[in-house]
């Protein structure tokens, strides 16, 4: 079912997506960062709270298990990543971080975490209320 939105509400997408897209480029600055395509950053940002096996990182990224394959073959080659055999299951493939690794994916989470440069546009108090509100909108129903 497709909801009703007030046209104030495409405004406000519309300035979030300008804020948050288009004021800078975090592809390719994460990407120059850390020598790193952002495709591939992505595996191993998935791989900061621990390993995963092959399959379960290839749901967790939206991929087909031969593409997740050619990633990890490239990660592991670069030193970021090792691939162990699953101790339930010599079938199954952990990937873990390196050290190397590891670093890669904080810097690429700490740029993507930056705020959007617009914000500085705005007074404590009204990025507070910004913050509040977003928030609010964000929300699941059981929050």
């Amino acid at each position: 079912m497709t909801e009703s939105f007030p046209a104030d509400a495409y405004r406000a997408h519309a300035a979030m997506q300008k804020l948050v897209l288009n004021q800078r480029d975090v592809r390719t600055a994460v990407a120059e960062a850390t020598g790193v395509s952002f495709t591939r950053v992505r595996a191993l940002r998935r791989l900061v709270d621990g390993p995963l096996r092959m399959s379960e990182l290839a749901a967790r990224l939206g991929w087909d298990k031969p593409y997740t394959t050619i990633v990890i073959d490239d990660l592991e080659q670069r030193g970021l990543v090792t691939r162990t055999v699953a101790p339930d299951d010599r079938r199954a493939k952990l990937v873990e971080l390196t050290g190397q690794g590891r670093a890669v994916a904080i810097t690429a989470i700490q740029i993507l975490s930056e705020p959007a440069p617009g914000l500085a546009r705005l007074s404590e108090d009204e990025i507070a209320v910004v913050a509040e509100l977003l928030e609010k909108a964000a929300a699941d129903e059981d929050d």
